[in-house]
């Protein structure tokens, strides 16, 4: 499994605000990648075998993109999901960059067959300016499964380096 190194269905025990939340049987992890594209044909291949492009660290003047990982949905009665996310990028001086509220994650969507672990259909992208500081950014998801009415936390710290 592609992200079979992850917390996900490890079970450990995690910091109480982390890049990883869970309660009951759902649970959400928050990736970050600087190569979208070759996150979900990894995601989406066969045998899920590569390794996944998920990165802490970026350079300035480049696009990452914040995906959610998830399992344990809890569908509606026509067996729906309903999973959103709301997005804050906040910069090395505590400075709000993004806020982006209700994206769709898993939206009028069957739950995943047998708990498996699935890619959020929405990422949050970010593209840091060249004027941006370097330093560490953090990005907040807020999880909502709207339909067993919980609410995850995440955060997951991106490292802006000079020159890179």
């Amino acid at each position: 499994m592609i992200l079979s190194a992850y917390l996900l269905l490890a079970g450990a025990a995690v910091p109480e605000i982390s890049d990883f939340a869970r309660q009951g049987e759902f649970a959400v992890q928050q990736i970050i990648t600087d190569d979208a594209a070759a996150l979900l044909r990894e995601w989406n291949g066969p045998d899920h075998a590569g390794r996944p492009p998920i990165i802490d660290r970026i350079g300035r003047e480049k696009v990452v993109d914040s995906f959610i990982v998830f399992t344990g949905c809890t569908p509606n009665p026509v067996n729906q999901c309903n999973v959103t996310a709301d997005f804050t990028l906040i910069g090395p001086q505590g400075q709000v960059y993004a806020r982006h509220r209700d994206t769709e994650l898993w939206v009028g969507k069957a739950p995943p067959a047998g708990g498996a672990l699935t890619l959020s259909d929405a990422s949050l992208g970010i593209f840091i300016d060249p004027e941006d500081p370097a330093g560490d950014y953090v990005v907040r998801a807020r999880v909502t499964d709207h339909v067993a009415g919980i609410t995850l936390r995440t955060e997951k710290r991106l490292t802006v380096v000079e020159g890179d």
